[in-house]
């Protein structure tokens, strides 16, 4: 049975008490914590933290000995970390004048205009290509694709395929449809792109986190990817001369 002591202690009456659970209101929660340091059974936990660029380089330069034994360096995720673009610059300058090696993860919605900087700064994108339609690109992500496919041929275009590697993610009912995926292997062949594809078969990992915030019920699961289908899928790419990666 749920004590009630975080919905009292909250300021913005953003959590419910109920039979079952305690409910969150997204849209009041301000994450001031009050509700974590009253819970008595340590129930509730802030999801992240913020840190300035100091307190990272700090953190990371910690195990600078190991990037330069194994030849590998920092991969900044999200989210999408050209969200936060002051913040990113300043990251990757600081990680370059400490000799780290960085890689950002990124979906490629970004200004075409900060492509220039951030290739003096990125030894390596991880670039996700989801769909090469961008009117379902735009019905499941939100946005067209034009940007992201423009700033993937730019990249290769300026680096020869040396800073990026493609990776798309295998979605049920999205992009596994065979057709969907030619269209994806004849654009990147249509760019000259030469370097491997990482495909990342689709998982539910999401769903906890969704709970964990109180958004449980915006969780879309898109159903199951098969073993037939993923082999398909890496066959017509390895046709067209590609190496394939699959990220379990």
């Amino acid at each position: 049975m749920e004590c009630g002591k975080c919905v009292d202690s909250c300021p913005n009456e953003a959590l419910t008490l109920t039979s079952e659970v305690i409910k969150r209101d997204v849209k009041r929660c301000n994450l001031c914590g009050n509700c974590i340091k009253t819970c008595p059974n340590k129930v509730m936990e802030l999801i992240g933290k913020e840190y300035s660029v100091e307190e990272v380089i700090k953190i990371v330069a910690a195990d600078k000995p190991f990037y330069d034994n194994s030849g590998g360096g920092v991969t900044i995720s999200g989210g999408e970390p050209t969200i936060q673009y002051p913040f990113l610059v300043s990251l990757l300058n600081n990680l370059k004048l400490e000799g780290i090696q960085s890689a950002i993860e990124t979906c490629g919605f970004f200004n075409e205009k900060q492509l220039d900087e951030l290739l003096e700064l990125v030894d390596l994108f991880l670039y996700d290509i989801k769909h090469v339609d961008s009117e379902i690109h735009e019905t499941f992500t939100g946005v067209k694709n034009d940007k992201i496919k423009n700033n993937f041929k730019n990249i290769v275009e300026k680096t020869a395929s040396k800073k990026i590697i493609c990776r798309i993610p295998i979605i049920p009912n999205f992009n596994t449809d065979l057709d969907v995926i030619k269209g994806i292997a004849d654009f990147l062949k249509e760019v000259n792109y030469s370097n491997e594809i990482h495909l990342m078969p689709y998982n539910k990992l999401a769903k906890t986190k969704y709970e964990k915030v109180g958004m449980g019920h915006l969780y879309g699961d898109m159903g199951e990817l098969n073993k037939k289908e993923l082999e398909e899928i890496s066959s017509i790419f390895e046709n067209q001369g590609f190496k394939i990666l699959i990220n379990q």
